[in-house]
């Protein structure tokens, strides 16, 4: 064989294991690669691993809002195609009820009321046609309650929807029915327990007033909360631990006697939340008494002392109209625990016997002696 064909036959042998060593390792790539479809079946095994939670607790990241968590349905549908209200005579609300966790184990029933909100008379006086309430109860069951209110009458007024709930706070909203609003949709009120509630009674001179008897009376909407009662400490506040929202009546008083002018307050839904961490505080209102001194009085009759008297304070030193009374008891005596500086003028009054009338000069700080009243028998 010639060197020349020699050359030929071994340029073929290495072309040949050069092809051969390629292609080995192109099979060893094609076994790494994942077979078809592999990407595909991922997907479904990444979204199993995030199911849907049909209830969370919800907490408001608002530093002003109340510490509170509540239960909600978290795979409420999207607002879908909107409805075709065209031909309805009346309007349709509907909504979802939001409840604060430590309010599930009280709930017994749960009422949405929808009233128009306007005057049963009219501006001269005269009667209107009532406004239009609806009232309605909301099923409760599992998962998030829902209602739906129907045949909602058209009005130039709005509506009012609100929740009321025996023991805790309902959530309102207000909203318009007419021809041209005759769906509403997307309502979500809120049921949360009372709050918090102290009132501080303090002098002029910011000096608290303990063993004072304190009333909180509900005054107008929402109706069914009930009156309180709590008594001032040594540091004159008087802590109400559950009050339901709205306006009350706050009376002060000692041994039946009232000792300030009452006070119309407002008790707002759910507590605060200081901004130095999750410490709740009391909602608080501080009202300022004047000083006031101790009366002792006593009812004679030819020098016995005399039950059953009635005792009439009227203060005539002030534009005011300033009045007290009280009864003697057994023993012919009477105690006016607070009366502020200035001239009182003192009636003891009882059937059979002349009216007795003493007068008497308050000095702030100083304790005024006793004061008797001598009666005398008519008969």
């Amino acid at each position: 064989m010639r060197p020349r064909d020699l050359l030929i036959l071994f340029g073929t042998l290495g072309l040949g294991a050069s092809l051969g060593l390629v292609l080995m390792g192109s099979d060893t790539l094609a076994l790494e690669l994942p077979p078809p479809g592999g990407n595909e079946r991922l997907a479904p095994v990444a979204a199993e691993a995030t199911p849907n939670v049909p209830v969370e607790a919800t907490v408001p990241e608002d530093d002003s809002a109340p510490v509170e968590a509540f239960v909600r349905r978290s795979d409420r549908p999207e607002a879908g195609d909107r409805v075709d209200t065209t031909g309805w005579t009346s309007g349709i609300v509907r909504g979802d009820v939001e409840i604060a966790v430590s309010c599930l184990d009280q709930i017994e029933r749960i009422t949405v009321v929808v009233e128009e909100l306007r005057s049963p008379l009219a501006p001269d006086g005269r009667p209107f046609q009532r406004p239009k309430i609806i009232m309605q109860e909301v099923e409760l069951g599992i998962g998030t309650p829902t209602f739906e209110v129907k045949d909602i009458p058209f009005s130039e007024y709005p509506y009012t929807v609100s929740l009321y709930v025996p023991g805790l706070n309902g959530g309102s909203r207000t909203i318009t029915i007419d021809e041209k609003t005759k769906l509403r949709e997307d309502l979500v009120l809120r049921i949360t327990p009372g709050s918090p509630f102290s009132v501080l009674l303090r002098d002029q001179d910011r000096t608290p007033y303990a063993g004072v008897d304190v009333r909180l009376i509900p005054v107008g909407n929402p109706p069914g909360r009930p009156p309180l009662q709590a008594t001032t400490n040594n540091f004159g506040s008087a802590l109400f631990e559950q009050v339901l929202s709205g306006d009350y009546q706050v009376v002060t008083g000692q041994k039946g006697l009232p000792l300030a002018t009452p006070e119309v307050i407002n008790v707002q839904p759910g507590a605060t939340m200081t901004r130095l961490g999750n410490t709740v505080q009391a909602q608080c209102y501080s009202m300022t008494i004047e000083r006031g001194q101790a009366l002792e009085v006593f009812a004679l009759c030819g020098g016995y002392r005399v039950a059953d008297v009635k005792v009439h304070l009227q203060a005539t030193d002030r534009l005011k109209l300033t009045q007290l009374e009280a009864v003697t008891d057994y023993n012919g005596r009477a105690e006016f625990p607070h009366l502020t500086p200035g001239v009182w003028q003192i009636d003891f009054i009882k059937d059979d016997f002349q009216r007795a009338t003493r007068q008497i000069t308050i000095k702030d700080g100083q304790p005024p002696v006793p004061v008797e009243g001598k009666l005398v028998r008519l008969r």
